[in-house]
């Protein structure tokens, strides 16, 4: 993450914007079609950009897109929810929010430039930032985790989040969310989360900060398919460092990567069934 641009006056409405979204929720219009395989599960990735974009930019993208299960990632804790509440008011789509902001500074991190920053972009302190990742799902959600990498005083708090969707049609999957540091920290908490995925069928979504040639994804490559593992569908303007891993499942149609400006990645959409 680069040194977040906190945009004056934005996080004001926060909290009460929120209840007011929900109390509007009965004015909802109706829900885009769902993917047209009703059997697919439909799972995206976004790393959204929190400090120079609102859930009002990001709830446009993501209802044209209608996933099952979206994992964010750069998303302060109360922006969940609001993002949900949006979702409902003006897209009559329906989602349970899971924030997982990862655990708040230690006192040297809360003294690093990026904490100083992102502090007011949550609407916090930098000893206090509730900020990290999020899942929103339309499907029910049980047993959510978050795990913390161990600390690094230069980058944000980095862990991933986990949890398990019952899909209606099959087991229950479990879903990894992350995103992962800087630094030369990538293969550390590459393994960590790879020794930690263990569960089938799993998918592992997230922003992985490393380019679809570098050695460090050999521990999620040993146990998982990769989504687009030709890397044809780029994420950044530098190239692809967002993906989907599954084990268990497999993809029903290639993956899309829709161009949006309500943040610097393109979403990764993957639409996926039980691989028996």
């Amino acid at each position: 993450m680069r040194r977040p641009r906190v945009r004056p006056g934005r996080r004001v409405r926060r909290g009460l914007g929120v209840v007011a979204l929900l109390a509007m929720a009965a004015c909802s219009t109706p829900a885009p079609a769902p993917p047209p395989d009703p059997a697919a599960l439909r799972v995206m990735t976004w790393n959204v950009e929190t400090h120079a974009h609102d859930p009002s930019d990001w709830a446009e993208v993501i209802a044209v897109q209608h996933p099952d299960v979206l994992a964010l990632q750069e998303i302060c804790a109360g922006e969940a929810d609001e993002l949900a509440a949006i979702l409902q008011r003006d897209h009559g789509m329906a989602y349970r929010s899971v924030p997982g902001p990862i655990r708040p500074p230690t006192p040297d991190e809360a003294r690093a430039p990026v904490n100083e920053a992102l502090g007011p972009a949550c609407g916090t302190g930098p000893d206090d930032v509730a900020f990290g990742l999020a899942v929103l799902s339309r499907l029910p959600v049980s047993d959510p985790r978050i795990t913390a990498y161990p600390p690094d005083h230069r980058d944000e708090q980095r862990g991933f989040m986990s949890l398990r969707v019952t899909t209606g049609v099959g087991p229950t999957v479990a879903v990894y969310n992350t995103h992962l540091g800087l630094n030369g920290v990538g293969l550390d908490q590459v393994r960590r989360l790879a020794d930690a995925a263990t569960a089938r069928p799993a998918v592992v979504l997230g922003d992985l900060n490393i380019g679809p040639t570098d050695p460090e994804l050999a521990p999620l490559r040993a146990g998982f398919t990769e989504v687009d593992p030709g890397a044809e569908h780029p994420t950044t303007a530098e190239g692809k460092i967002d993906y989907v891993f599954l084990r268990g499942l497999t993809t029903v149609d290639p993956p899309d990567t829709p161009d949006t400006t309500a943040s610097d990645h393109r979403p990764l959409v993957a639409d996926l069934r039980p691989s028996g």
